[in-house]
């Protein structure tokens, strides 16, 4: 099975010459599933949420969305406490939470954006329990989280950790190998995370900025993943002006035992 993570569109900061060369790539790269980690908007404004609607309209395969941060209202402030994902419901999605399942894969989609936090976001202990247990019910299919905010930052980030990242890490690595895909941080980055009890099995998918000029020192980019048994691939595509998205890295991981280990 294959998909196609993409991530911070950003409209209202995207690069208008780039978008129509994201849809091709991503029709070229022929995924089963389009999965979008969040911000498609800059500041839930209707005419963002519009122009982000009629990019996943233009799509040519199915796609399942999360909300991230950008996606509840900053600025109107009675929106943002009573009904901070009213607009998201409108224009892109109404379940925030979408569950997919294949033959290979269990996507589990995960809200992770908080009213209460400009920025930084929240996984509280329903939301830890419920994967869970989708965790250990997904049987031979991969179970694939995708969620905004990452479950973990390297010591270089600045932005906050989101609030019950780490005891969400704990108790998924007891229930089973799995995948995280995120955002949030404008920069992509494939590894395996080890948790305290349960070596390595969570497998991380950070994903950059796909079409956002708010760039952070890296370019545009978006991940194909290939899922098969027990293994994944993940190639990442970035932009340039020159040659629009082209191949830049390819790995490959598979689980066993002992967890994710790079093959």
């Amino acid at each position: 099975m294959r998909l196609v993570l993409i991530a911070d569109l950003h409209f209202g900061t995207e690069s208008p010459s780039l978008v129509p060369r994201l849809h091709a790539a991503i029709a070229a790269a022929r995924p089963d599933l389009v999965v979008v980690a969040g911000d498609f908007v800059q500041r839930a404004r209707t005419a963002q949420y519009q122009a982000a609607r009629a990019f996943v309209d233009a799509l040519t395969t199915p796609w399942i969305a999360v909300p991230g941060n950008h996606d509840i209202p900053l600025l109107n402030l009675p929106e943002r406490l009573l009904s901070p994902r009213a607009a998201y419901r409108r224009w892109i999605a109404q379940e925030t939470e979408p569950v997919w399942d294949s033959d290979t894969a269990r996507i589990i989609g995960l809200d992770t954006t908080d009213r209460w936090s400009h920025q930084r976001g929240r996984v509280d202990d329903n939301q830890i329990e419920r994967v869970c247990r989708m965790i250990r019910e997904a049987g031979d299919r991969l179970p694939i989280i995708l969620a905004h905010h990452p479950f973990h930052h390297r010591p270089e980030v600045e932005k906050s950790l989101m609030r019950g990242a780490p005891r969400a890490l704990e108790a998924w690595a007891e229930c089973g190998a799995h995948v995280i895909l995120s955002g949030h941080l404008h920069t992509f980055l494939v590894e395996p995370f080890v948790a305290r009890k349960s070596d390595g099995q969570t497998l991380q998918v950070h994903c950059g900025t796909s079409a956002s000029s708010r760039l952070r020192g890296q370019d545009n980019d978006f991940a194909i993943l290939d899922v098969g048994d027990r293994r994944i691939e993940v190639t990442r595509m970035v932009f340039s002006d020159d040659t629009g998205f082209d191949h830049a890295s390819r790995k490959v991981y598979a689980v066993g035992e002992a967890g994710w280990s790079e093959a």
